[in-house]
């Protein structure tokens, strides 16, 4: 990621390529490429733990709660640390160094909906980590959700909260030329789907028999 950032900057200035599509560009590796790496790491969370987990919670003397709490803010801190040391630093040197037409806000809402993606899909994947006791077969089914989602949010006529469409968009989010309203709706659903998540993962794993 740190190498992506290295290699973006210098070649927007030296191309003079406009800030917005440079850091269009960089932002958008996160939910297209980079996903698939937050896809295996996250979930994998809870099972690949599947056969020791009891004896992990007793040998640590935590409660069941304690631990996936754990697995949840472990991997979200990782997954949106990461994103936001590339793309903070990223946009502010872009916009000094490259041609900018890039709008503050505009700035500012990109960068929050493609965290809010991350989001959401760092937290789908710990949270079906919990439901099957495969890796395998967790990552498969959160690899199939992910890139089916945009048919889906088309389906439901609900384009400006696909990842594609956000990513689609985001030259022109970045100049400025965007939807409020939909901006807001995307925090606000991916904040909301993410929260049900969460909150449904820990139930079933207070329930769940290890």
């Amino acid at each position: 990621m740190a190498g992506q950032l290295l290699i973006t900057l210098p070649t927007a200035t030296a191309e003079f390529i406009p800030a917005p599509e440079s850091l269009a560009g960089l932002l958008a590796t996160f939910p297209i490429i980079w996903s698939t790496f937050i896809i295996i790491v996250c979930s994998g969370a809870v099972a690949s733990e599947a056969g020791v987990i009891a004896d992990s919670i007793l040998s640590k003397s935590v409660t069941r709660y304690e631990y996936i709490l754990a697995k949840f803010s472990g991997r979200l801190i990782l997954v949106l640390g990461l994103y936001l040391i590339v793309a903070i630093p990223g946009g502010l040197l872009l916009a000094s160094n490259a041609d900018n037409d890039m709008t503050n806000a505009g700035a500012i809402w990109g960068i929050v909906s493609v965290a809010m993606m991350l989001l959401l899909l760092t937290s789908l994947s710990v949270g079906l980590s919990t439901l099957f006791n495969r890796t395998l077969v967790a990552l498969m089914v959160v690899w199939f959700l992910w890139y089916v989602s945009s048919g889906l949010f088309a389906l439901l006529q609900l384009d400006f909260l696909s990842p594609l469409h956000i990513v689609d968009t985001l030259n022109a989010t970045l100049r400025g030329d965007y939807d409020t309203s939909d901006q807001v709706q995307i925090v606000g659903v991916f904040g909301l789907l993410s929260a049900v998540t969460i909150t449904g993962a820990i139930a079933h794993f207070a329930r769940k028999d290890l």
